[in-house]
């Protein structure tokens, strides 16, 4: 998270570390085990964790529940309520992500690769990643801004751009482990080709995204002087984003364990 969040003070990047550890914990339960095998249990869970961030529910329930209460009422003070509840939102279309991806593993369902595109915009969680960004440099960025079609296509682009590099990497830890929901098996399944050369498809998806995320860095519009300076530090933040993940990815053993034996 340091690489992601590299001006980050020292209380602020143990919490996000806290947050994403939480995410990765529930997306493992959704992926690799029973939770993530039907939308019911997920669909019960979802306005509780909702509730907790908009702090109108005690800390009571599982140890997951618990945690989840714990990581905002750390942060709830320190923050502005609109802010927050942008991210509650961002978080809600993520929760229901998950329920759609449940939905498909009870049924067996492979879905088409331009579902797959949208919906991966919210499976991966990265738009609260790019939201804790202003966060962390107590950026004031109007929503007219963050709106603008050149700063949300940038934010889109980021998004891609982790999800679809992270759905590379991830790939034979995914098969292994019968799931569906990443973008080289979504293009094998629509174009009946083989692993492999879905994967170069996918290379090729990523190269031409990150050609188009560097173009449209050269079309950021001008705003007023304090509003340029907090988008400068926003965009900065969206590259620390595209390659603090890349190094990650392929640094960790959550996805080098799953590739050390096949070449």
């Amino acid at each position: 998270m340091a690489r992601c969040y590299p001006n980050a003070s020292r209380v602020d990047l143990q919490w996000i570390s806290d947050w994403v550890s939480w995410i990765f914990l529930f997306d493992d339960q959704n992926d690799e085990a029973e939770q993530g095998r039907g939308a019911k249990r997920l669909t019960e869970y979802r306005p509780l964790l909702l509730d907790i961030m908009r702090g109108t529910r005690a800390q009571e329930g599982s140890q997951m529940l618990q945690a989840w209460h714990d990581l905002w009422a750390r942060i709830r003070p320190k923050v502005d309520p609109s802010w927050l509840e942008r991210l509650t939102q961002q978080h809600d279309d993520y929760f229901l992500a998950c329920i759609w991806e449940a939905s498909n593993r009870k049924a067996g369902t492979v879905p088409d690769t331009k579902t797959y595109l949208l919906k991966r915009l919210d499976s991966g969680a990265v738009y609260p990643c790019l939201t804790i960004i202003e966060f962390v440099g107590q950026l004031n960025l109007p929503e007219s801004v963050l709106h603008h079609p050149v700063i949300s296509d940038l934010s889109r682009c980021t998004n891609n751009l982790v999800c679809w590099s992270n759905d590379i990497v991830s790939l034979e830890k995914e098969v292994k482990n019968g799931d569906v929901h990443n973008l080289v098996i979504a293009l094998s399944n629509e174009h009946q080709i083989s692993l492999q050369e879905a994967t170069d498809k996918a290379v090729v998806m990523y190269e031409t995204e990150m050609e188009r995320f560097e173009a449209l860095i050269g079309k950021v519009p001008q705003f007023s002087t304090e509003i340029n300076i907090d988008l400068q530090s926003y965009i900065e933040g969206l590259k620390f984003w595209i390659q603090g993940n890349l190094d990650w990815s392929f640094e960790s053993h959550r996805y080098r364990a799953a590739s050390s034996n096949h070449k």
